[in-house]
């Protein structure tokens, strides 16, 4: 197979789909920020409320006590950023272009 070809391919996939992505969130970020607001409102009055039990410590158990778990998901993390390799950096690029070219 050409390398090349494949790695412009991929640059291109990443810049048109970065660009397309930093569009719709330049149009929804607004409204996904209200909607996350008013969902966090919500489950806290109905926490108040004692409607609805939220187990706020559990949330983040697993990460606060075990070392090695989270070292194993930060190595994890950054094989899959090394794999992505040029798509991620094309993605990143394209994004970044539709937010400059939106202002």
């Amino acid at each position: 197979m050409d390398l090349l070809a494949l790695l412009g391919e991929g640059i291109m996939q990443g810049l048109l789909l970065g660009f397309v992505l930093g569009l719709l969130l330049k149009l929804a970020s607004k409204a996904v920020k209200t909607f996350l607001l008013v969902f966090f409102l919500a489950v806290k009055w109905l926490e108040a409320r004692h409607i609805v039990i939220v187990d706020w410590h559990r949330l983040t158990n697993g990460l606060l006590g075990s070392e090695e778990l989270v070292l194993d998901q930060a190595t994890e993390l950054v094989e899959s950023l090394i794999e992505m390799g040029a798509f991620g950096a094309a993605l990143g690029g394209g994004f970044y272009l539709a937010h400059r070219l939106t202002k």
